[in-house]
């Protein structure tokens, strides 16, 4: 039996991927969407913690003279969360695109 020999064009190919660069933002695709789901899981985990909105939890963070370092840290969480989950869905959607 004659061995056989692989390529990674090749292998692409027979997974339906001509063209190295469509599978990889296939994969890239993959991998954002990934992380939109724990992004978006965790939002909302805060927001059933919370049961309200991230702007009311905003305006408890910027009132002056009530300092709480719990709903702080999770505003700052949730909005880190919030601006990431929009940055992934922007980068999908540009992968989307082209």
């Amino acid at each position: 039996m004659a061995a056989q020999s692989y390529t990674v064009k090749g292998i692409l190919a027979s997974l339906g991927y001509p063209d190295p660069l469509v599978a990889a933002r296939q994969h890239a695709r993959m991998i954002l969407l990934g992380r939109l789901a724990r992004y978006e899981a965790t939002i909302h985990q805060l927001e059933a913690k919370w049961a309200f909105s991230l702007q009311k939890l905003r305006m408890r963070y910027t009132a002056r003279g009530d300092e709480d370092s719990a709903a702080d840290d999770d505003y700052l969480q949730w909005q880190w969360y919030t601006d990431a989950a929009e940055t992934v869905k922007t980068q999908h959607a540009a992968l989307s695109e082209s």
